[in-house]
């Protein structure tokens, strides 16, 4: 298994994944800039499958849609996968997302507010 290139932050976020058997949802348990962790019982997949992604990330309702992504290891309950080809706006975005849960992660400051830009609660 080759090193990671970017650190893993934690997350809890619903997934959707399409791939060659269908359709199915699992958890992002940790997200990169380069790929994810997703927990998934009796996931259908193995190692090369290429899958399209919808993830909910915390910045906007409307979920991110990651196409393709390769399976690159599996086990029982989870599986990671490789973002291959990101547009410059999906990276832009996945970027953003992920500074932020860094930042939010790596400081000690329990009572750490993270301010998303855009965002609108009404």
């Amino acid at each position: 298994m080759s090193k990671r290139k970017n650190r893993r932050v934690e997350m809890n976020r619903p997934i959707e994944l399409q791939g060659p058997r269908g359709n199915s949802r699992g958890v992002v348990r940790d997200f990169s800039p380069g790929g994810c962790r997703i927990q998934q019982a009796d996931a259908k997949v193995h190692c090369g499958m290429r899958l399209t992604l919808r993830i909910s990330l915390p910045d906007r309702i409307e979920p991110i849609e990651i196409k393709p992504a390769v399976v690159t290891w599996t086990n029982q309950d989870a599986f990671g996968v490789e973002f291959l080809a990101l547009s410059t706006e999906t990276r832009a975005r996945v970027k953003m997302v992920y500074d932020l849960l860094l930042d939010a992660q790596s400081t000690a400051d329990s009572e750490r507010v993270i301010a998303l830009p855009g965002v609108s609660w009404k």
